[in-house]
């Protein structure tokens, strides 16, 4: 065959090669081999609002009461805020913080002026530092009750600090009154059951009902109006006799005799603790 035949037979050859199109070859991809026994789990749906678990109402602790194994211990179930309500119409006018060299003679001349009996809830480093003025509580009538002998936060100390500040202080009180002392008021009226259960076996724990704010060093006619709003039968008011705001207690000589009034105008009587809650 002619060279020229064959090169055109070559050609054609190779054009018909590119214009064909081959199918490509697709690849599957492995497989997880499936149990076909076991149903497949179908997609999680998401929980709707109602399905949501109900929420208990939660725990409401009373701060006044502490756990002890299965039993609840009540602290102020421990603790005297005020006199028998149903009695006739008497009130305990209590001072705290004292005794001192400035205040705590005032309020005695104002008591005495008014013929009124009081309780004293005195601080056991001020008692035996103004041994005078104690002595003159104690001839004037007026009940004495243990305050701690230096104030400090009685919740806050351990047994033997604890012990300390109301054993000592009770020893200066007995030295001064020939017995020892039943009333006991924390100072800051704070308490703990590890503090009532040692003040306990020998004091009534008191506090207060009526807070006439005096030592926030607050006018005379408002500490006069917290008096008249909180004031009923069996109340026992909280006053100082030394302390105070900035170591300012005029306010509280100011209004003494204009609370002793209102209480004597609407028939109240004044009482010491002892009397009051006996």
């Amino acid at each position: 065959m002619h060279p020229k035949i064959i090169a055109v037979i070559v050609i054609m050859l190779l054009l018909v090669g590119c214009g064909r199109t081959t199918n490509p070859v697709l690849v599957a991809p492995s497989a997880v081999p499936v149990n076909e026994s076991k149903p497949v789990d179908a997609p999680a749906q998401p929980q709707s609002l109602t399905s949501l678990p109900t929420l208990t109402n939660p725990t409401v602790i009373d701060p006044l009461a502490l756990q002890t194994g299965s039993s609840s211990y009540r602290i102020k179930d421990h603790v005297t805020y005020s006199g028998d309500r149903s009695n006739p119409k008497r009130v305990a006018l209590t001072f705290d913080d004292g005794p001192d060299a400035k205040y705590t003679d005032q309020i005695l001349n104002l008591l005495k002026k008014q013929n009124v009996t009081a309780t004293f809830f005195v601080i056991g480093e001020h008692a035996a530092a103004h041994k005078e003025v104690m002595k003159r509580i104690v001839s004037a009538g007026h009940e004495i009750g243990n305050h701690s002998w230096s104030h400090k936060d009685l919740t806050k100390l351990d047994q033997q600090q604890l012990e300390a500040e109301i054993n000592k202080t009770d020893e200066i009180i007995t030295s001064f009154t020939n017995r020892p002392s039943t009333l006991m008021r924390p100072p800051y009226g704070s308490v703990s059951q590890q503090v009532i259960e040692y003040a306990e076996k020998s004091h009534r724990i008191i506090n207060w009902s009526v807070d006439t704010r005096d030592w926030e060093g607050i006018t005379p006619d408002r500490i006069l109006e917290n008096v008249k709003k909180q004031s009923k039968p069996g109340a026992i008011i909280l006053q100082h006799s030394a302390g105070g705001k900035n170591g300012n207690l005029d306010n509280t000589i100011q209004a003494l005799p204009q609370i002793i009034n209102f209480l004597k105008e609407h028939g109240y009587q004044f009482v010491t603790i002892s009397n009051l809650i006996s």
